[in-house]
């Protein structure tokens, strides 16, 4: 559901805090609580009705580093920061045109925690800001071959984890989402060429205001089994919801994959 543009001011002002709030919690004097780098091979489905009326699937990769710390100064709040690299090649239901899609994911959360039964269960919540940039090629297309995005949005981050002994090893479950809530994102409108948008100079609602609807969500559940030391191996599920809905405009990407990488506790 597109916003009246008279929400940019909000937004503006909440990004300003969050961005803020992540100046002041680097400046501080904070102990990491884990590192963790994680590589993840799965299946992505991507329409977007700019480039073609056809949903393109095929395989994505992924790259995540992520980064953990709770705060000394202030008992109880972590601070989450993520990066993320992507890429994919997908093909029609015939195979006959392909499309190359990729992205770059940024997202830092300031989050409330509790721990509970002795440490072993521990639970966060908070707000997040988030930005995100990629492009989509169609080796197809003539006249519109490629896509660009570009988006920022606040939203919330929650998390939880519980810790078992099993095989006389300590384990970790986790599981951790994150929903955008508010945002503007870059969108040609419907039948304009980037032809128009850059070399002519025809702005046509091309910064787009957006809400919870269409439904967006990350998600991520793994299983932390130590090696050696304060390292772990994870494996997991990662899962991924993006859609909108800009100038008649039809968008969405979902993934579904195998996680696996190394956490690292300080």
């Amino acid at each position: 559901m597109n916003m009246h543009l008279t929400i940019h001011r909000p937004f503006v002002i909440g990004m300003m805090i969050i961005l803020c709030a992540a100046t002041h919690g680097s400046a501080q004097d904070n102990r990491y609580v884990s590192v963790a780098t994680q590589v993840s091979v799965g299946g992505a489905n991507v329409l977007d009705t700019y480039l073609s009326p056809e949903k393109y699937r095929g395989a994505e990769y992924r790259f995540v580093s992520e980064v953990d710390r709770d705060s000394r100064k202030h008992d109880g709040i972590t601070y989450n920061l993520t990066h993320e690299g992507a890429f994919a090649y997908l093909h029609n239901r015939a195979v006959t045109t392909h499309e190359y899609v990729g992205h770059y994911d940024f997202s830092y959360a300031v989050m409330r925690r509790w721990r509970l039964a002795d440490d072993r269960l521990q639970l966060a919540a908070g707000v997040m800001a988030d930005a995100f940039v990629g492009f989509n090629y169609n080796n197809r297309n003539s006249n519109n071959p490629a896509q660009g995005y570009g988006s920022l949005a606040l939203g919330a981050r929650f998390a939880c984890s519980y810790s078992f002994t099993l095989f006389h090893k300590c384990m970790t479950v986790n599981y951790e989402g994150r929903v955008p809530l508010l945002g503007v994102m870059f969108s040609p409108n419907y039948g304009q060429s980037y032809y128009e948008m850059f070399n002519r100079g025809n702005y046509d609602h091309n910064i787009v205001a957006y809400s919870v609807s269409p439904f967006q969500l990350r998600q991520q559940l793994s299983l932390d089994i130590p090696v050696a030391g304060r390292t772990a191996l994870r494996i997991g599920y990662l899962g991924d919801i993006r859609q909108a809905e800009p100038n008649n405009l039809k968008q969405h990407h979902y993934y579904n994959a195998a996680t696996v990488g190394v956490v690292i506790r300080k």
